[in-house]
């Protein structure tokens, strides 16, 4: 890590060339950066990815405002709002193993096979 900061600060440095004849008397006072590309110091950033809000997953979905309503999708519930994009809730779904139907169960010391 610090090699490679080294090195970008070397390149940095070498592409830098300061004009001699510059008015000012002390060559540090006011620098002229003659050969460096404008490119790289003003370069636009642009985001990957679009931030947005996503869904908050409550055991309980309630309107929060009269504009809120409700919709049924893959089994879950959603709550879905139109005025105020932070409203949206998903209910939770309940893992597979904790819906089984238990059709018969023997509590006993000795299995009977």
């Amino acid at each position: 890590m610090v090699s490679i900061l080294r090195n970008t600060i070397l390149n940095f440095t070498n592409r830098i060339t300061f004009n001699h004849l510059s008015s000012s008397f002390h060559l540090l006072a006011s620098p002229n950066f003659t050969n460096l590309p404008q490119n790289t110091l003003l370069a636009p950033v642009v985001p990957t990815i679009i931030p947005s809000c996503g869904f908050k997953v409550m055991g309980r979905v309630r309107r929060r405002c009269k504009d809120c309503y409700f919709v049924r999708r893959e089994e879950r519930m959603f709550v879905l709002c139109k005025t105020h994009r932070r409203h949206k809730q998903m209910s939770m779904v309940k893992d597979p193993k904790n819906t089984w139907i238990l059709t018969h169960a023997t509590q006993s010391k000795v299995r009977p096979w």
